[in-house]
């Protein structure tokens, strides 16, 4: 978002385009957010953030080499990968806190998440102009963007070397039953239905709109 006007002048996007990416950069978080909950069940936070963490550097790389519009679509696309990871600090949170605790604690993890997205819109532009003189004097977003993959893939390794699922003495527990929810009568058919509503409405908006001339 820091970059949009830039990249859009660079690569010549039209107003349309970048709001398409715009969508891009979420579109994919929803259906994510369920895997990366499937895997935090059987492998716990620690091994599934670390991944998670690892994995940025791939998005955030392809975006710094995009040369047209399409492989942003692409890079952003696997970006929206990456922003299921709230769902990582929630379990964590849970694991770590007692739960006459749990209200604050959350707040701030979520607070300090939200922080981190106001950080990123404040440095990453500041970082693009200091270096300038490397991009023959232009902002030099695809640098910023890069660094923040190589930054987030270096601290996947130190997470994983550095933190445990749960406190010493508490055992992670992992559910019995690993799979999907049977429907077993008409009435929880239309339940998943109706459940599933806004993934299926959200990945159609970004069908159409990836359609779109």
């Amino acid at each position: 978002a820091p970059f949009a006007t830039t990249i859009g002048r660079e690569l010549q996007l039209a107003p349309e385009q970048i709001k398409t990416l715009g969508i891009c950069n979420l579109a994919l978080t929803i259906p994510a957010r369920i895997i990366i909950g499937m895997l935090l069940d059987r492998f716990g936070p620690r091994i599934t953030y670390s991944m998670l963490l690892i994995f940025a550097a791939v998005p955030c790389l392809a975006t710094a080499l995009s040369q047209d519009f399409n492989q942003l679509v692409i890079s952003r696309l696997l970006m929206g990968i990456v922003g299921s990871g709230f769902v990582v600090g929630i379990r964590m949170v849970s694991e770590w806190f007692p739960p006459k605790e749990m209200g604050i604690a959350q707040g701030i993890y979520g607070g300090w998440g939200n922080f981190g997205a106001f950080g990123a819109e404040f440095a990453l532009p500041i970082l693009a102009v200091s270096t300038s003189f490397l991009a023959g004097g232009a902002s030099n977003w695809r640098l910023a963007i890069a660094l923040t993959g190589i930054i987030a893939a270096i601290y996947g390794v130190i997470y994983y070397n550095s933190v445990q699922d749960t406190p010493a003495g508490k055992v992670y527990r992992k559910p019995k039953k690993n799979g999907s929810l049977e429907v077993t009568s008409v009435k929880s058919f239309w339940a998943m239905i109706i459940s599933n509503f806004g993934l299926i409405f959200a990945l159609g908006l970004l069908a159409w709109r990836l359609e779109q001339k």
